[in-house]
């Protein structure tokens, strides 16, 4: 059996127990003896007053794989993201048993003069997140060798809210028709859900920190971050005919939804509850 552990959206520049939030997520990595551990993007901004974080991750003595969220590249070149993260590439591929794992990067927009990686510095109008055609191509031939694929990526391949999950979504999805694609996991919307679609399950991971409100005005724009008391992640077991996900219950500290006004803890698309959900996915 395959197990590994994921977690993503720390935003460790809005937390002030970021570092620690991450080393409990470690322990519980090393005390469940996961294969690996997947971080689904978001983590820091890349500069050196986070490379605490990156010598966490590289010295807990499990592989870490890394994702590129919008805030690792929301002020950086995609070449200095890379750097930081020890990424030969934006998108990648590794094997276990009879398993890919198949990494995606969403954080492109596409303009009328063509697609480009984030970020979109002169806000040049444009349709975003997408995958591009040329990574659309490479996705493609990773799922034609016939395994069976997991696959991996920030922001949702179904979630339909406005702009959350990325634009070209059916173009992904059409990928996957015939193919053997036993789960989707992916981060940004800092909350829970799960769809199927396609036979197909899509699994958003909570934030490891917090539930992120915003309120867009005319006048101002008010962004209140609540946090929650432990680091939400999620351990995945992939079995023969079943996918166990493994989450947590935590709590609220300080403020809740309610206080900024979401009464039913639905946003963007997502359950905001303070949990990552636990799940057993079976096979049709």
């Amino acid at each position: 059996m395959i197990r590994f552990l994921v977690f993503g959206d720390l935003h460790l520049e809005d937390c002030t127990d970021g570092l620690e939030r991450l080393h409990a997520i470690l322990r519980h990595a090393r005390e469940e003896k996961v294969d690996f551990i997947v971080s689904l993007g978001d983590l820091c901004f890349p500069t050196e007053d986070y490379s605490p974080v990156m010598d966490a991750l590289k010295n807990c003595g499990i592989p870490v794989h890394h994702t590129i969220g919008n805030h690792d590249v929301q002020e950086w070149d995609i070449a200095h993201s890379l750097k930081f993260l020890g990424k030969d590439r934006p998108y990648e591929a590794f094997e276990m048993g009879d398993y890919k794992f198949i990494i995606l990067d969403t954080c492109y927009w596409k303009s009328e003069q063509g697609e480009f990686h984030f970020p979109n510095r002169e806000r040049v109008p444009s349709l975003y997140p997408v995958v591009p055609e040329e990574q659309l191509s490479w996705l493609d031939a990773q799922l034609s060798d016939g395994k069976k694929y997991v696959i991996f990526s920030h922001m949702s391949l179904v979630n339909p809210f406005a702009r959350r999950g990325i634009a070209n979504k059916e173009d992904v999805q059409r990928l996957f028709a015939g193919r053997d694609v036993r789960l989707c996991m992916n981060g940004h919307d800092h909350g829970s859900d799960l769809k199927q679609i396609g036979g197909v399950p899509y699994y958003t991971v909570s934030s490891a920190s917090q539930f992120c409100w915003w309120s867009v005005t005319p006048e101002k724009m008010e962004v209140k971050n609540l946090f929650y008391k432990d680091p939400l992640h999620v351990i995945v077991e992939l079995g023969e005919d079943e996918i166990r996900i493994h989450g947590m219950e935590s709590a609220f500290v300080g403020l809740t939804p309610e206080d900024v006004g979401v009464h039913d803890y639905r946003w963007n698309g997502v359950d905001v509850h303070p949990c990552a959900k636990s799940c057993v996915l079976r096979r049709e």
